[in-house]
């Protein structure tokens, strides 16, 4: 349980730790089980977060009393709390273009429990990703791969009706009086950048109009020739198009996933350096998970940390993402424009070849006419 007794920052408007000096860290938690029915009575835990002016995003898998509540015991601290809403496991958890109509009961029957238990939630989080069963070969694209997957990707028929749906589905939430959260893979910016929808469509996903649009820049990579680590480099990188930045992994939270897929956790001084990189780019940053951080002591770190410091890049991280970016964009580029140049190579071609007639029918002509008359029985033939 998290320690009452941790000294908390000053919060005057002259602390450079003030609330109104930092941004809101708003940490993502999926407690079950045992775990859930702890963080309920963990009394400690709810006044930090409310002192330090923290958010909760909180899974909801399943609508149970104990989730119903957690959310009674959050709220009645004024703690800013999003329902991160899921599938159940048996249907892919995430949202994707495969599962929209799932995901538009699944919104429905929440909000039914959210009136029954007569709940108060600030935001609503979608967490869109691959499906599930995608993602495994998605880790074994080669280049040919990721080529052929992106010039078949135009021909997803899922794309228009799904969009279509979950951007009529965010107009229910708001008309329900929540604002909407969307935790995005950072391609996105890609797809945006070139004036395309080939990534989305690639790998089953779908940009949405959101309130708050959260790129997740995770720099945990199961990588060791990094050291499990990008540097900060998607967060350099991406930070500039977020409304807000999901950074991670601080370890913990697998309770709804395949432990074996887990993310290495980053120690201490990597999340020292991706909450700063962060915190250039956007006010709200959100963390994986508040479980992590309270089995390795970091909220009292969190509440004192100093906001004014820099951090850098390595240089290597850095090129590796730019030169990856670089690529993607070149290969969106082509993809995009190859029907348009084939087009106009067909128009090329047809002139070409039009020009090449003129000449030979130009030729043929002078030919005729500078050929001499010719005589048969000793007269002239014109």
């Amino acid at each position: 349980m998290y320690n009452e007794g941790m000294q908390q920052p000053d919060t005057t408007s002259d602390s450079p730790t003030s609330l109104q000096a930092r941004p809101r860290l708003i940490f993502f938690t999926e407690p079950d089980g045992a775990a859930l029915h702890q963080l309920i009575n963990d009394q400690g835990l709810f006044r930090a977060l409310a002192e330090s002016g923290h958010g909760i995003a909180l899974a909801i898998p399943d609508f149970t009393d104990g989730r119903a509540e957690l959310v009674r015991q959050l709220k009645a601290r004024s703690i800013y709390v999003v329902a991160w809403l899921l599938l159940p496991p048996g249907e892919g958890l995430w949202l994707n273009l495969q599962n929209y109509p799932q995901v538009v009961a699944r919104y429905r029957a929440f909000r039914d429990w959210v009136r029954q238990q007569h709940l108060t939630l600030d935001a609503i989080g979608l967490d869109v990703e691959p499906p599930a069963s995608e993602v495994s070969h998605i880790q074994q694209w080669g280049l040919r791969d990721v080529v052929r997957r992106a010039w078949l990707a135009r021909e997803n028929v899922l794309y228009p009706a799904a969009r279509a749906t979950y951007v009529e589905l965010i107009a229910e939430m708001h008309h329900d009086g929540y604002e909407v959260h969307t935790y995005q893979l950072p391609l996105l910016a890609d797809d945006r950048r070139v004036g395309t929808t080939l990534i989305q469509r690639a790998l089953d996903i779908v940009d949405l109009p959101a309130d708050v649009e959260v790129l997740m820049c995770y720099s945990s990579l199961p990588v060791e020739r990094l050291g499990n680590d990008l540097g900060g480099a998607l967060i350099a990188s991406y930070g500039p198009n977020a409304d807000a930045i999901g950074i991670g992994s601080m370890g913990g939270g697998d309770t709804l996933e395949d432990t074996d897929e887990a993310l290495p956790p980053l120690d201490w001084e990597a999340c020292e350096r991706d909450l700063l990189l962060a915190a250039r780019h956007t006010d709200t940053i959100y963390i994986f998970s508040l479980e992590g951080c309270m089995e390795r002591g970091l909220l009292p770190r969190l509440a004192a940390f100093d906001w004014d410091r820099e951090a850098a890049v390595p240089f290597s991280r850095r090129a590796l993402v730019g030169t990856l970016r670089s690529g993607l964009l070149l290969l969106l580029i082509t993809i995009r424009f190859s029907r348009v140049a084939l087009a106009w190579l067909g128009w090329l071609l047809a002139i070409v070849l039009f020009v090449q007639q003129v000449r030979r029918w130009r030729q043929t002509t002078a030919t005729t006419l500078a050929t001499p008359p010719y005589r048969r029985n000793d007269e002239t033939i014109t």
